[in-house]
Formats: structure tokens, C-alpha cells, sequence
């Protein structure tokens, strides 16, 4: 008898239920008894108590054609539980998609387990290892098992090292197993076999024999290793990328270093990406997986294709824009190890990869990496938590690292590595500074129009940049001051003239626009705060060329956003006007010139995060310009021309704004020099949300830790529930002790009025 800890599909907690028959293992999927009905759940870990205060009753049985559950799997579980505050249930619907099945093949093995092949157990793990590849190099084998026990194993002439490659000697276990060599023999060399086709090969009897004397053994198997045909291998390496001496150096630094954690610092198109793909061919080669995560949807286009040219069909591709049977095919083919490569967007972190090498994150700065709603996940956190358990290697990539990376990377804790030339020794855009408190227009200085015309001239491509989506931000009534508001938030309205509507970039709300005020009628409105409809709008004034414009919004559509991508690669357009999107990772030749219509929008937002995100997407976006030899310029429009991080941006100095925002930092306590944390507090009942957060505050404010609040958010309304929040800081130690506190005031908190949400590590504080 023996007793499980298991999460029951769609609940809270963890329950306890009971094998009777010792049939259950931790990480099974099973069907138990739950209130009058049968659900389905995952065994999470050994309860070790032997007596209980509560019935206990026992798991149903395994549910048929179902995943089960890695060690590593659960530890990562478990982690995010801890770490996050988690639920299960949240964590368990984030790593596994809906409608996944599995399909058994039953195999016959070799008994590892109870035959007596080795002297010591331990080995086995070695042994079946190096079956499933064939052969492995002494160095790579290293990499994996202790160098003391591979020795041991070439002495006892279980394996032989012959050219610092490794192989299992079947002879040596021959002289152990005489009888029924024949069937011994050739199941070894196929470490597995199904059992039709074994029983075709040999006969049921010596099959049978060897069963009861538990030599080999009948398994449920996924059948994971995938043989690749010398065709496919040559079709695969045949496109590999001619790497420069400066790239070599980074790829074999990263190979041969003893480190897991790796900072790449490349300038933008210095060739990151040629690095990600050799390493990850040869891991793949080697019988190894890799996970590789791009911020957003919008680069997928550019890297599916990138990756599809490199590795064929041998990729599994994971976003948020597949429907659930799309999604779940993917990480079936991962799960199985048919797909060993994955690349995706941040919830890929979760990919069930086999024999995982590599985990890349492309753009590692980017904010769209912190999942924003449960569990408030950062896959760069979950990434080195699973490098560590799984003895995988993370690559964080960026042309400008976030502050806290850059900061470990300085302390030694990631191996930093540099790129500090443009691949095929393209040249730098120069970046000039425009003061719009001298021009008359309100879009365009006459610099930025002088370039766009010259550009167009020389029948290049222009991309411009502006952080606003619709056309503009509010309109206001010029008589009686009303402003339209969404009813649901407390956030003025946005104007889409595309789809003559408001809307409200919370919610999602929108209503018809008539062209008057809603309050008095008038239809004396003035729009203010432009956005990138109102851009293309002014600037067909002034050029009479094919414009296309994008946002988060049109991103979100896989197919729309890789059409106008295509279409602008293929130049049908020749001007490109964005938000904040255009500035990640897209690739385009002939784009020669960048402008930023408005860079003071980030920069003035009350958050310590402000000049860091302003000069990260400042030199992002002047990176697409000039990047396939022809040289480019970027315009920077601004009011604050003396500031900074305007300034450093110019200069693309990243060691010199890092200096003075590591120095800022630490003066004022905020990361990496501490740990953060939100709690927040919503309710639509406004004075019984005040009332708690007043009374929660009070439990708490006695504990060893800095706290600010209650007070409103930003945003106080959204989606008609009123929002509080208590800031928490305080050093790694004092958080952590903090948070078990707080787990357990979250589990006594009964309010059928309000909802508390904690968020660890919050990049958003809005």
C-alpha cells in the first residue's frame, strides 16, 4: 500500500488517494473518485504518512493514451508553485494543452531492472544511453554521466573508447547470457523492438523463456528515437551557415564552456541567429533537442521560414495563434521525440523536449516574456530552472540586454560573450537627434521629410516607428470638455478611423463613432494624441506612395501579419509605419532609414523601468536600418533631446546608460540589488475593496520587508472591477520568507467580494 499526492483536473488543491496495489508511479495520469463522480488528475509525489484523519480512497485506474509526467516535469511543477504562487491547476493548463493523446507502441526490452548485467546499477542508465545513440564522442558522453563511471565501464569492458568515440561492447554481455543468444543478441543491438515484430522474427517459446526469466521485458513505449535517413541528414546540412571567426569563437566558446548560463551582447545584425541554428544542428545530430523562443508572434514568419530552410520538417512550431488541435499535434510530436527542435513564443518553455541541449531566448529584454496573467510565469526564470534539472545549456540573446542580465553577466553568474560587428561587415546606421520644440509640424521635422524623400528616390524603404496604436489616444469636446470613457475602465477611449470606432486598449470594448459628442452633441471635436493611423494619414500629404501600417492588434493574426510582412520584404510597399512590433528582430535589405516620430512616450511613464525600455526599443528599431550592406541613417524625434537616454541612444553607448541605470538602481534598491513583488487587490464593489486592502495591509505591515500601499493602480478601473495594489521589496532572502508568509495569508483569505492576485517579478506595475 502506498499513498499519492494528486492534482484533480479543474481544482484548487492537492488530494490524497491510496494504491492499494503499488501499480501507480508519481507523474501518472490516473482516474480517481471525487465527489460522487470520476475525474481525471496527475500524481504529483509520495504522501509518506501511514495514518490519516480522512477517508482515504483509492485512484481508479490510468487514464488510456495519456502523457505521463517527467521527473523533470514535476520538479519544474512544483517549482512554479513555490516560486509564483501558483496553483496547479494554472500550471498544469499552461504546460500541457488541451486534447492531447498519446499512442503506446507495447516493445520488448532489455530487463535492465532485474537482469543482472552489470555489476552496478547505477550504469544502467550509461549503458541504455549510448544503446539508443549507437556510438557517442568521450567528450559529449562526459557531458552527460560522470567522467569517474564512463572509465569504469571502458575497464570493465562494458563499453570500448576507440577515436574518443564510445560504444557498447555486446560481446562482453554475450558471455554472460548464453542461452538464447540469438533473440538476446538482436534486441540488444535494437535496444527495443515491437512486439509483432519480434515474435515474427523468433520463436514464441525462446521469446517466453526469456521472459520468465525476466531477461527482457514487455513496455508501454512512445518509441521516441527517430532514425534520419542519410538523404535527410545531407538535405539538412548541406544549408549550413558559413560563420565568421568572430561567431565560430562564440559558438565553440559555448560548447566547450563549463557554464549552463550564457549572455550573447550582439549589436543589432551581428548574426545571432547563425550562431542559435549551428548549435542547435548539432545538437540535433547528436540526438540532443533544443527550445528556441522568439517575444512575439510577429517574428515567427521570419524565423519559421529561417529554421524550415535549415531543419525541414523536423521543427515543431508553438504559438498562440494555433487552434487547439494544431497546438496539441505539435507538442504530441515533441513528447513522443519525434520533433526534437522547438520554436515558439513563451509558453514553448513548457515543451516536453527529449534530451534537451539548448534553450535560446532571441531578444532576451523583452517584457512579452512575463506572462501577465496565471501563473505570472518569466520564461526566462523557467528556462534556468529547467537548464538546471535537466543539465541544459541557456543562451539569453540581445543588443541591448535587460539590466538585471547584464548585471549577473558582469558578476559572473551568466558567461557574457560579445558581438561587436555587423555580420558581412555591414555598417552601423548613423543616428541623428531632432528637437521638435523647434518645428512647426506636429509629425514630421522637416529633417525626417528630407530623408523619407531622398530614400524613396533611391527606391529604398523607410520604416517609421510610433508606440501609439488607432489614430489618436482621446477626443474631446471643444465645448463642453467631455472626453468619451469606457464604461467598463477608467481609461479614455482610443479613435480607430480605419473601423470609425472607439475602443478602449483594456478591454477591448469599442462603440460607433458618429462625429459628435455623446454628452452636448457637438461636433466641435479635437483628437488628441496621435497614433499610427493618423501618421499614414498625414504623411500621404506629403508622399503619394504605398504605405501599410501594423500593431500588436493586426500581429496577433499569424496570417495577416506574415502577408504584410511578405508584402513588404518583397517591396509592394515602400513605407512601413508600426508601433513598438516593427522594432523586434525583422530583417528587411532594403530598408536604409528609420524614423521615430515621437521617443518620449516610455521614457515619461512613472516606472524605474522607463529608461531602460525607452533605450532598448531606441536602438532596436534603429537596427533595421542598413542591414544588408547599404548604409543606413536613423531620425530620433523628440522634446527631451538633452536627456540621457535620448542621448545614449545616439551614441548607441550601452555601457554607458548601463552605468548610470546600475548606479541609479542601487541607490534606490530596485533589481538586481532586490526582489519585487505586487499584490493585487480587485473588486467591483469599490468601498469593500478599500476595506480589505486596508485590513490585509494592517496583517502585514509588521513583517521584515518594505511596503508601499494599498494604493489605486494606474489604470484604476478595468473591466468594471476597481483595482488596488501593496508593493513589496526587499532582498532574495527576505521576499522568500515573505512569500511563505503570504502563501498562507492567501490560503485563510475568504472574501466571496474581492480577489487578490500576487505577481512575483512584475515588469508591468501599472
Amino acid at each position: 500500500m502506498q499513498y499519492f499526492d494528486i492534482y484533480i483536473d479543474s481544482t484548487k488543491g492537492i488530494y490524497t488517494y491510496s494504491d492499494k496495489n503499488d501499480e501507480f508511479e508519481i507523474g501518472d495520469n490516473v482516474i480517481v473518485p471525487f465527489r460522487n463522480i470520476k475525474k481525471t488528475g496527475f500524481i504529483i509525489r509520495k504522501n509518506l504518512k501511514e495514518n490519516f484523519d480522512f477517508k482515504v480512497l483509492n485512484i481508479s485506474s490510468k487514464v488510456k493514451n495519456s502523457l505521463k509526467l517527467s521527473e523533470e516535469q514535476i520538479k519544474l511543477i512544483e517549482w512554479i508553485n513555490d516560486y509564483y504562487l501558483a496553483s496547479y491547476d494554472s500550471i498544469i493548463k499552461a504546460m500541457i494543452p488541451k486534447n492531447v493523446k498519446i499512442k503506446y507502441n507495447n516493445i520488448y526490452c532489455i530487463n535492465f531492472e532485474k537482469n543482472n548485467l552489470l555489476i552496478e546499477n547505477s550504469t544502467n542508465e550509461i549503458i541504455e544511453y549510448i544503446v539508443s545513440l549507437a556510438t557517442i564522442s568521450y567528450s559529449t558522453a562526459k557531458t552527460k554521466f560522470k567522467k569517474k563511471t564512463i572509465d569504469s565501464l571502458v575497464e570493465k569492458e562494458f563499453l570500448s573508447l576507440e577515436d574518443n568515440n564510445i560504444q557498447v561492447k555486446i560481446e562482453k554481455f554475450l558471455e554472460l547470457k548464453e542461452e538464447n543468444k540469438d533473440v538476446f543478441e538482436y534486441l540488444y543491438k535494437k535496444t527495443f523492438i515491437k512486439k509483432e515484430k519480434l515474435e515474427e522474427k523468433f520463436k514464441r517459446n525462446d521469446i517466453k523463456e526469456l521472459e520468465e526469466k525476466e531477461i527482457i521485458k514487455v513496455e508501454a513505449s512512445l518509441n521516441e528515437k527517430k532514425e534520419y535517413s542519410s538523404e535527410e541528414v545531407e538535405k539538412i546540412q548541406k544549408n549550413g551557415s558559413l560563420l565568421n571567426e568572430e561567431q565560430l569563437a562564440v559558438k565553440d566558446k559555448i560548447i566547450n564552456s563549463d557554464k549552463k548560463y550564457f549572455l550573447l551582447k550582439g549589436v543589432t545584425g551581428s548574426g545571432k541567429t547563425e550562431i542559435y541554428i549551428e548549435l542547435i544542428k548539432s545538437a540535433f545530430f547528436e540526438g540532443y533537442g533544443s527550445i528556441f523562443l522568439v517575444p512575439e508572434i510577429s517574428l515567427t514568419p521570419q524565423i519559421i521560414e529561417r529554421f524550415q530552410s535549415e531543419f525541414k520538417n523536423n521543427i515543431a512550431i508553438l504559438h498562440s495563434a494555433l487552434s487547439d488541435v494544431e497546438r496539441a499535434k505539435e507538442w504530441e510530436s515533441i513528447y513522443t521525440g519525434e520533433k526534437k527542435i522547438v520554436l515558439g513564443v513563451r509558453s514553448a518553455i513548457f515543451s516536453a523536449v527529449k534530451n534537451l541541449k539548448y534553450i535560446i531566448l532571441d531578444e532576451e529584454h523583452e517584457a512579452t516574456y512575463k506572462q501577465d496573467s496565471s501563473p505570472r510565469y518569466n520564461a526566462k526564470y523557467v528556462a534556468i530552472k529547467r537548464c538546471l534539472d535537466e543539465g541544459a545549456k541557456l543562451i539569453l540573446g540581445s543588443a541591448t540586454p535587460s539590466i538585471e542580465s547584464y548585471y549577473y553577466a558582469k558578476s559572473g553568474i551568466y558567461e557574457l560573450l560579445n558581438l561587436d560587428k555587423r555580420f558581412a561587415n555591414a555598417e552601423l546606421p548613423d543616428i541623428e537627434i531632432v528637437d521638435m520644440k523647434q518645428e512647426d509640424d506636429l509629425f514630421f521635422s522637416k529633417t525626417l521629410l528630407e530623408e523619407i524623400k531622398n530614400t524613396l528616390l533611391r527606391d529604398e524603404q523607410v520604416i517609421l516607428l510610433l508606440n501609439r496604436k488607432g489614430y489618436s489616444t482621446y477626443i474631446q469636446c471643444k465645448d463642453c470638455g467631455y472626453v468619451e470613457e469606457c464604461d467598463s475602465c477608467s481609461i479614455k477611449m482610443s479613435y480607430y478611423k480605419s473601423v470609425n470606432k472607439y475602443k478602449c486598449n483594456y478591454c477591448g470594448r469599442q462603440i460607433h463613432y458618429t462625429g459628435k459628442c455623446s454628452k452636448c452633441g457637438s461636433t466641435n471635436l479635437i483628437h488628441s494624441g496621435k497614433g499610427i493611423e493618423r501618421v499614414e494619414e498625414e504623411l500621404k500629404k506629403y508622399f503619394d506612395v504605398p504605405m501599410v501600417k501594423v500593431d500588436s492588434d493586426l500581429s496577433k493574426n499569424k496570417d495577416n501579419f506574415s502577408k504584410i510582412y511578405k508584402d513588404f520584404l518583397n517591396k509592394k510597399y515602400s513605407i512601413l509605419i508600426g508601433t513598438q512590433i516593427i522594432a523586434k528582430g525583422l530583417h528587411f535589405p532594403d530598408v536604409t532609414l528609420v524614423g521615430v516620430i515621437n521617443s518620449d512616450i516610455i521614457l515619461n511613464f512613472p516606472d524605474f523601468r522607463s529608461g531602460e525600455k525607452t533605450f532598448q526599443l531606441l536602438t532596436q528599431v534603429s537596427g533595421r536600418a542598413g542591414r544588408a550592406g547599404k548604409k543606413g541613417k536613423v531620425i530620433i524625434q523628440t522634446y527631451e533631446p538633452e536627456n540621457n537616454v535620448i542621448k545614449d541612444s545616439k551614441e548607441e553607448n550601452y555601457e554607458l546608460f548601463y552605468n548610470r541605470e546600475i548606479n541609479s538602481r542601487k541607490v534606490f534598491s530596485y533589481p538586481p540589488f532586490s526582489k519585487i513583488l505586487n499584490i493585487g487587490f480587485s473588486s467591483e464593489d469599490e468601498k469593500r475593496l478599500i476595506e480589505v486592502s486596508r485590513e490585509f495591509y494592517e496583517e502585514i505591515k509588521n513583517q521584515d520587508i518594505e511596503l508601499y500601499g494599498p494604493m489605486p493602480s494606474m489604470v484604476y478601473k478595468v473591466q468594471k472591477r476597481y483595482r488596488m495594489n501593496i508593493f513589496a521589496k526587499g532582498s532574495k532572502a527576505k521576499i522568500d520568507m515573505f512569500k511563505r508568509y503570504l502563501k498562507k495569508k492567501l490560503d485563510e483569505f475568504n472574501d466571496g467580494k474581492v480577489r487578490i492576485i500576487v505577481d512575483i517579478d512584475p515588469i508591468n506595475l501599472m
